[in-house]
């Protein structure tokens, strides 16, 4: 575990700058850039939410959370056969489109696409379902005092970083080290990426229930 402030220390230890050459303002849009752009394209747990929202008979559109990057799963029970819903996720407008051409036909929705800032369901909802979602969200930034931990830093403060070097060089920072320091950040990401994959590959797998 490190906090906010501890990692932007260590990038300044790693160079050997102060905070003249390396400003505290620039190390922490450092750190929560390269934070930002790793859960943005990658599937960590860091990111897995949860959360609900109710249908409203009628309308079809809903405003994606805060932090919102991409969907993992979106379910409700069904209110009269108490079964669970899962919705089919529609990436493409044109075939959603083409799936639910009258927004003024109604039902229980069966898929859902993104588009802009929303969540579009399809049918239109007839009634009041409770939504289940489950989604990749970017945490939110690090500040110094207010916020200076989250399950990132928690775990895996190391792999961010290692990856926060290359952003320094781009600042203007040289050092010859900095492309090792970068390539073995890679190959932490690497490694931990395919860690939470293997951890979601174990969790579903059938499990006896009786002993022996």
């Amino acid at each position: 575990m490190a906090t906010f402030t501890e990692i932007k220390g260590f990038i300044g230890d790693w160079l050997n700058l102060d905070t003249v050459r390396l400003p505290d303002t620039v190390r922490g849009i450092i750190v929560n850039v390269a934070a930002r752009r790793i859960l943005r394209n990658s599937e960590l747990r860091y990111g897995e939410t949860s959360d609900t929202f109710p249908t409203v008979n009628g309308t079809y559109d809903y405003v994606y959370p805060s932090g919102w990057s991409k969907p993992i799963r979106l379910w409700y029970i069904h209110p009269t056969t108490s079964n669970v819903v899962t919705l089919t996720y529609q990436p493409s407008k044109a075939e959603f489109d083409r799936l639910f051409p009258d927004v003024t036909k109604k039902d229980l929705p069966t898929h859902y696409t993104v588009w802009g800032t929303k969540i579009r369901l399809g049918k239109t909802p007839d009634q009041a379902v409770t939504i289940n979602r489950d989604f990749y969200k970017i945490l939110a930034d690090l500040v110094t005092t207010s916020n200076e931990t989250n399950a990132f830093t928690d775990e895996a403060w190391e792999v961010l970083l290692f990856s926060c070097f290359e952003y320094a060089e781009r600042y203007g920072i040289r050092d010859e080290r900095i492309p090792a320091w970068g390539a073995l950040g890679k190959q932490m990401l690497e490694e931990l990426v395919a860690e939470h994959a293997r951890a979601r590959s174990l969790g579903t797998r059938g499990q006896s229930q009786e002993p022996g």
